[in-house]
């Protein structure tokens, strides 16, 4: 005889409820911090032991993250090279470029802009007196009318693919969530969505953060802009 009970079943008449209320939850788990409501008295036993924690990757996975982090990377500088070519100009009159003791050439990044000397604390060596009015006016010039086209970008090519991708997904946890017949609980339900969705939840997870890297570097350059209008002002 079944152990299953009635009252964990769903049947077809509030299973598009259910996956609904299912996808809205995982939705948010990747913008959610755990916070688990412990009894005071478990809390005392189950303790964390930290020495156990897994601080380093899978076998195999070091290497595959760091190349989705260098193509997400290559994908901003690719989008938005005038942001990077203003921030460069002000970098070559604040800052010191490596140079090559033999060569006497220039070190670069792997995007060919120049590589800028460190202090011992693993700051940048740098000194933004060195702007004079007429530069940060030039500057300041060129972020304004950079903004919009940024801005129009970054909304475009990246928030709207990120928001579709993640309609893609939620669609496809859907799917798998109501496609199995039979008599299957909610957890069960669940976990056959996130395995069907599985592909499309990770890409909407990738765009989402090309998304967020996107508008942080345009907002960044919205308060670059305003700072230097401060120092005009002042």
């Amino acid at each position: 005889m079944s152990d299953i009970n009635d009252s964990d079943l769903i049947d077809d008449t509030r299973l598009a409820e259910q996956a609904k209320r299912v996808i809205d939850e995982v939705s948010r788990e990747a913008d959610q911090l755990l916070a688990p409501d412990i009894a005071p008295d478990r809390a005392r036993v189950n303790t964390p032991n930290f020495s156990r924690m897994r601080r380093e990757w899978r076998p195999g996975d070091e290497a595959e993250i760091a190349g989705i982090v260098a193509e997400a990377n290559g994908v901003i500088h690719r989008e938005f090279p005038g942001i990077f070519l203003i921030l460069n100009d002000i970098w070559a009159i604040a800052r010191e470029p490596i140079v090559n003791l033999k060569t006497r050439e220039i070190a670069t990044d792997a995007f060919g802009w120049p590589l800028w000397k460190r202090l011992p604390s693993g700051a940048y060596a740098e000194d933004y007196s060195k702007l004079t009015g007429r530069e940060k006016d030039d500057f300041l010039l060129r972020i304004t009318m950079g903004l919009l086209e940024w801005r129009r970008q970054a909304d475009l090519a990246h928030r709207l693919p990120s928001m579709l991708a993640k309609g893609r997904w939620e669609e496809a946890m859907a799917t798998g969530f109501v496609a199995p017949t039979g008599r299957m609980t909610v957890e069960e339900r669940t976990q056959r969505g996130r395995q069907y969705s599985a592909q499309d939840r990770y890409w909407a997870i990738y765009l989402a953060e090309v998304s967020r890297a996107a508008d942080h570097l345009v907002s960044g350059m919205e308060l670059l802009g305003q700072r230097l209008k401060d120092s005009l002002t002042a």
